[in-house]
């Protein structure tokens, strides 16, 4: 649920004995850095009281696609969420959130932006795709993200410019 909530630009709202605030969920999850351990920027004793959805959503041309080893396993390989707003076939606006590649949902805004004005086709899409897993780097054990992350963002993209969901029977990326 995170990838999406992250996608569609959520707030959520917090309070704690310093009063309320309302977080983006962009900056909801943190980073590892010198303190691993903290995963979220919740302040100590700082509870959730809701998420809020902007009013304006993609209520059309979304997607979200969890990729596994298997189905029985609960966390993905990789995961994207999707949501696009057409117009005359050209892309008016873009978001894509990635799960399953970082210690938080993934968004490269800058990706989503080089969208905007472009065709709706599989040539922007990988364009966009690769410029989301630009510098990205993997291990010996998992370097086999980045390509099947590159592929998963193309195959959401193309699947909330179509608005159709994943169909449970295709398991295959191309």
């Amino acid at each position: 649920m995170c990838v999406a909530l992250a996608a569609l630009q959520a707030v959520v709202h917090v309070t704690g004995p310093n009063g309320d605030r309302a977080i983006p969920f962009g900056e909801f999850h943190r980073l590892p850095g010198e303190m691993p351990e903290i995963d979220t920027t919740l302040a100590q004793n700082e509870i959730i009281l809701a998420i809020e959805l902007p009013r304006a959503g993609f209520a059309r041309n979304y997607t979200y696609l969890k990729i596994r080893d298997r189905l029985s396993y609960a966390f993905a390989l990789v995961s994207v969420a999707v949501g696009l707003e057409l117009e005359g076939g050209g892309i008016k606006e873009a978001r894509i959130a990635l799960g399953g590649v970082a210690h938080r949902p993934w968004r490269v805004t800058g990706a989503e932006e080089r969208l905007r004005g472009q065709a709706a086709g599989r040539k922007a899409f990988g364009v966009a795709a690769d410029a989301i897993l630009e510098g990205a780097t993997g291990f010996a054990h998992n370097g086999f993200k980045i390509e099947l992350a590159r592929r998963a963002i193309v195959r959401g993209l193309e699947q909330a410019a179509a608005a159709t969901p994943q169909s449970q029977s295709v398991k295959v990326i191309l």
